[in-house]
């Protein structure tokens, strides 16, 4: 039962409007909350990114958001131009970058976003989050109908 962490978290079913539900998505959670400034700078550092995002030399329809202050999502809509091996690589780059800068672990992939307690999000590591049965966000989401859709696993 999750009532009061529904409430907590964004309208899935309407993230990223302007793109397709075949959109690619990749999903980078912080090891620990960002803070109101850091939430800030990532956002202006995300902007400024997606809007020079190319491949071969294409713009690229995409959008990103931080959920939780703690989980980077990035998303292309691939129906419009696919990224490339280059694009994405540059994309990761810029997460580690962005995570050197603020000093947070974008890449630790054994850590998942659970729902603790009914008002308590965090990350902990995913063998924990099984066996104690809570449940989190989907690590594993590649498309963003995904996102709209199936982004909670319960354990319960």
């Amino acid at each position: 039962m999750l009532p009061n962490l529904l409430q907590m978290q964004p309208n899935f079913k309407e993230i990223f409007p302007e793109l397709s539900d075949k959109s690619r998505v990749w999903l980078y959670l912080a090891n620990r909350k960002l803070d109101a400034t850091e939430l800030h700078y990532a956002s202006e550092k995300l902007f400024e990114f997606l809007s020079n995002w190319k491949a071969h030399g294409k713009s690229l329809t995409c959008n990103a958001t931080i959920l939780f202050s703690q989980y980077l999502v990035i998303s292309v809509d691939e129906g419009i131009e696919s990224a490339s091996g280059c694009s994405i690589d540059s994309s990761v780059h810029f997460v580690k970058s962005l995570g050197n800068e603020l000093k947070v672990d974008f890449f630790n992939r054994m850590n998942v976003l659970a729902f603790v307690n009914e008002s308590e999000i965090r990350s902990v590591n995913y063998f924990d989050a099984v066996n104690s049965r809570q449940s989190y966000l989907n690590p594993l989401i590649d498309k963003l109908e995904d996102l709209r859709s199936n982004w909670l696993i319960s354990t319960k």
